[in-house]
């Protein structure tokens, strides 16, 4: 990039942030190191990158634009700067609280959970939701996507599965919505879920592979993993979305069934 200014601002727990602006548009600029270090690493950039590919595919008017792009000489993400509502609720004092979601909330909540769902993620607290200045619920950081994905328990939905909790971190927001729909609180829509899941299965798998090569190669370099085993893991994942949603789906009504509601 050219032509524009940086500017170090501190957000919350998010590691090393700037402020970038290019006169016209101001974007939110994170180097690809380590937190709290200065250690490079390139795949945590890409992979915000590929995070927005998934949502473009998830439901082109929600995402964020995000792109991995290199500023004074160090490379990272540079996400778009969302203008947000003013007095738009909290969604991490909504999880702390244990306060209720309108039907309106849901929806776009179960759009944000097939595109975390796709990547791995369980970092979607209520701090990584903003609301915009028209009012919707967009999901941002998308930087531990598929962190988990080895982890046989990752494979598919849950209510309780939540591996950041000994990083003293909130639970993904969506285990708490499925939960109150087991328990009769809250309805939840599963067309909703299948409207979203239609987009990503008219994506080719090969098409689909490609979005996440360069993030896999990154951490093959990184890691020494085998970059092939982590694609497939990728695409497996995607083609085994609709089975693994409908039986969450299935047995949480089931749930709720059973508990007369």
């Amino acid at each position: 990039m050219s032509d524009y200014t940086l500017k170090r601002i501190f957000l919350g727990g998010t590691g090393e942030m700037h402020l970038l602006s290019t006169g016209q548009s101001e974007y939110l600029y994170k180097p690809a190191v380590r937190k709290y270090t200065n250690i490079f690493e390139p795949f945590r950039g890409i992979v915000q990158e590929c995070g927005y590919e998934v949502q473009k595919i998830v439901d082109p008017d929600t995402a964020v634009v995000c792109k991995y792009v290199e500023c004074d000489g160090l490379r990272g993400s540079v996400q778009e700067r969302i203008k947000t509502l003013p007095d738009a609720r909290d969604y991490s004092h909504v999880q702390f609280f244990d306060e209720d979601f309108t039907t309106s909330e849901v929806n776009q909540f179960l759009r944000e959970f097939v595109t975390d769902y796709l990547l791995c993620n369980f970092d979607s607290h209520g701090d990584n939701f903003i609301v915009d200045e028209n009012g919707v619920i967009r999901g941002i950081d998308k930087e531990q996507s598929f962190r988990y994905l080895k982890d046989p328990e990752s494979e598919k939905p849950s209510c309780d599965y939540s591996p950041n909790w000994s990083y003293g971190t909130q639970e993904p927001i969506y285990n708490l919505i499925f939960r109150r729909y087991s328990e009769g609180v809250l309805n939840i829509d599963f067309n909703v879920l299948d409207k979203y899941m239609k987009r990503v299965e008219a994506v080719d798998n090969d098409t689909y592979r490609e979005i996440f090569r360069p993030y896999c190669e990154a951490c093959s370099i990184a890691f020494g993993s085998n970059s092939e085993e982590m694609l497939d893991k990728i695409v497996l994942r995607k083609t085994n979305m609709r089975s693994n949603i409908v039986e969450f789906y299935s047995n949480l009504t089931e749930m709720r069934k059973a508990k007369g509601k």
